[in-house]
C-alpha cells in the first residue's frame, strides 16, 4: 500500500518541492516524521532509507494531505498545487508512528560546559554552615536551610583555568597523576586516568609514596637489566588531581614538598589555599565528581593527542631534511 504524503509551507515553493522529491513520488513507500513544536526544529522525510527532505520549521503548524491507495496518479505537481495547505489535520495512526530524530549528545568537555549542566550535577550544595572555612567565602554565593551554597561562575572559572593547566602539561609530555581514594569514586578515577593516558591511585595512599619514592615505589618497579644491583628508577607526577582533598592532606603536603602542582575539588568544609589550582565545588557528589572527572581527563587527553601531532610533523620534518641533504650530497658526490 502507497501513501504518498504532501508537507505544506506558506513560505516554500510547492513547484520547488514536487521537483525535489522526483516524478516517482507516489511510487515511494514514503514514512513521515512530523515535528512542529519550536523554531530550529527539522522535518525528515525518508523512503527506502534515504533521506529526501529536510525543512527546517519555524513555529507553524504543518499540514499533511495523505492519499489513499485508490486516489488516481495524478502527476506530483497537480498534486502539491491543488492539495490546500493547512486544511487536514494528521490521524492518532499517524501520530503514533512519530518518531523524533534527536541529535546525538556530544561529549561533555571545558569548551561546552555551562552552569546549567553543573547545577544539574549538583556541584553548587555545600556542607552545613557549622562545617563552613572561612577561606571560602569568595566562593560562597549565599546559605538556605543551613547549608552553604556554591557559586556556580567561579565553579565554572576555575574549572576552566585547570583544564588549561592539564593540557599544557599534557602537551608538553608530563605525568598527571588522578587521586580518588574513596570506594564510590575509585572507579571514576580509573576511568579518568584511561582517557587521559595517566595514572591514577584509587586506593589508600601510602605515606611516603613522593617523599621516600625509592623505598615506597622500589620494589614495585623493574630492575635495570644492565646493571641488576643498582636502585630502579623512579619517576614523580608532574601534577596531581585530587578528587577528595580532605582525605587526603598527607598526599598535598607530600606535593608541596615535591614542588608539584595540584588540582582539587574544594568543598566549603575545606581550605582551598592548600591547593595550586582549587575548584569550588561539592565533593559529596558522585555526578558532579564525575563530570569534572570527565571534563579534566578531556582536556589531558586534547593535550596527549595535541603532543603526538607535533611529534609526527617534527619527524616529517626531519625526515624529509636528511632525504634533502642525502640527495645534496649524493649529488656533490657524483660530480
Amino acid at each position: 500500500m502507497v501513501y504518498p504524503a504532501a508537507l505544506c509551507r506558506p513560505n516554500l515553493p510547492f513547484v520547488c518541492l514536487a521537483a525535489e522529491l522526483g516524478p516517482n513520488f507516489l511510487d515511494q513507500k514514503v514514512c513521515l516524521l512530523f515535528k512542529a513544536r519550536t523554531s530550529g526544529e527539522t522535518i525528515e522525510r525518508r523512503a527506502e532509507g534515504q533521506l529526501l527532505l529536510s525543512l527546517e520549521t519555524q513555529g507553524r503548524a504543518i499540514g499533511i494531505t495523505k492519499y489513499g491507495p485508490t486516489s488516481p496518479s495524478i502527476p506530483v505537481e497537480d498534486t502539491i498545487l491543488t492539495s490546500p495547505p493547512f486544511q487536514t489535520v494528521p490521524s492518532k495512526e499517524d501520530l503514533k508512528t512519530v518518531k523524533l530524530v534527536r541529535p546525538a549528545p556530544q561529549a561533555v568537555n571545558s569548551y561546552n560546559l555551562t552552569i546549567s549542566k553543573l547545577l544539574a550535577a549538583g556541584l553548587h550544595l555545600g556542607h552545613s554552615t557549622s562545617l563552613w572555612n572561612p577561606a571560602t567565602l569568595p566562593f560562597i554565593f549565599g546559605t538556605r536551610a543551613g547549608i552553604s551554597i556554591i557559586n556556580l561562575e567561579h565553579t565554572l572559572v576555575y574549572l576552566r583555568r585547570a583544564c588549561n593547566v592539564v593540557r599544557e602539561v599534557a602537551q608538553r609530555g608530563g605525568t598527571v597523576l588522578f587521586v580518588g581514594t574513596r570506594p564510590e569514586i575509585s572507579e571514576l578515577t580509573i576511568d579518568a586516568a584511561r582517557n587521559a593516558e595517566g595514572y591514577h591511585v584509587s586506593g589508600k595512599w601510602t605515606p611516603g609514596t613522593l617523599t621516600n619514592a625509592h623505598q615506597v615505589l622500589g620494589r614495585h618497579a623493574t630492575p635495570d637489566p644492565q646493571d641488576p644491583g643498582r636502585p630502579p628508577k623512579t619517576y614523580k607526577p608532574d601534577i596531581m588531581i585530587l578528587f577528595n582533598p580532605l582525605e587526603n592532606d598527607i598526599a598535598i603536603a607530600e606535593a608541596q614538598l615535591n614542588n608539584i602542582p595540584t588540582i582539587a575539588i574544594t568543598d566549603s568544609d575545606y581550605d582551598p589555599r592548600r591547593v595550586t589550582y582549587p575548584i569550588p565545588a561539592n565533593d559529596d557528589s558522585i555526578r558532579g565528581v564525575e563530570l569534572v572527572a570527565k571534563v579534566l581527563a578531556a582536556s589531558a587527553r586534547e593535550g596527549v593527542i595535541k603532543r603526538k601531532q607535533l611529534m609526527d610533523r617534527k619527524e616529517k620534518s626531519m625526515k624529509a631534511s636528511r632525504d634533502f641533504r642525502n640527495q645534496y650530497e649524493g649529488g656533490r658526490s657524483s660530480n
